[in-house]
């Protein structure tokens, strides 16, 4: 049997597909808060969906969330993944007021005028066509092709290889912050798991 996921559906649900989202409102298939590992198997799902997901979690969340999803992910399966184009929205500054340029960037929390999404609301991330092909690499998925959607970015690419957590757990993540102050410059991904309590 053909296992479909589409992440964090909201109400855009998709026929043949499992549908999970944390919003009970939305009456997903599986109530599923995506901060969590995926309650599927690995190797278990052919196809990946997440459209307006990725862009919620932060520069390290997403490793751990994005993990997960390539987890289950079959070898040879395909993954979409859409997200803001940051890189275009900073380009659209000076036309926009201030008040909507910084509304566009960090989310809107009051979905579709009937949920109150509060912090999940919020966008914590940028991704350009160059990072966003970057990122996915990183988790065994190649052949990545990028649709420019107006503001949104969707990529499209198929896991080549199962990439495991012992496989990432050592992967040097750059902090600009720490480096000009008094932390590590670089930290492993482990290091990050322990210090945020991160599930795996």
């Amino acid at each position: 049997m053909s296992v479909k996921l589409n992440l964090g559906c909201g109400t855009k649900k998709k026929d043949g597909w499992v549908n999970i989202d944390s919003a009970k409102e939305c009456r997903p298939d599986v109530l599923h808060n995506l901060s969590d590992p995926l309650p599927f198997e690995d190797q278990s799902a052919e196809e990946i969906f997440a459209d307006a997901v990725l862009e919620h979690f932060d520069k390290y969340a997403r490793y751990f969330i994005v993990y997960h999803w390539t987890r289950v992910l079959k070898v040879g399966g395909v993954v979409t993944i859409g997200v803001p184009n940051f890189q275009k929205i900073i380009h659209r500054y000076l036309k926009w007021r201030f008040d909507d340029f910084v509304d566009t960037i960090f989310g809107e929390t009051m979905w579709e005028s009937s949920y109150y999404l509060g912090h999940f609301g919020s966008h914590k991330w940028g991704y350009s066509e160059k990072s966003l092909k970057a990122f996915l690499e990183i988790f065994g998925i190649t052949g990545i092709t990028v649709e420019k959607q107006g503001l949104v970015l969707m990529a499209h690419g198929r896991k080549t290889r199962h990439v495991t957590y012992q496989d990432l757990k050592d992967l040097q993540i750059y902090s600009p912050n720490n480096a000009c102050g008094t932390g590590k410059a670089y930290m492993t991904l482990e290091e990050v798991r322990k210090a945020a309590g991160f599930k795996i």
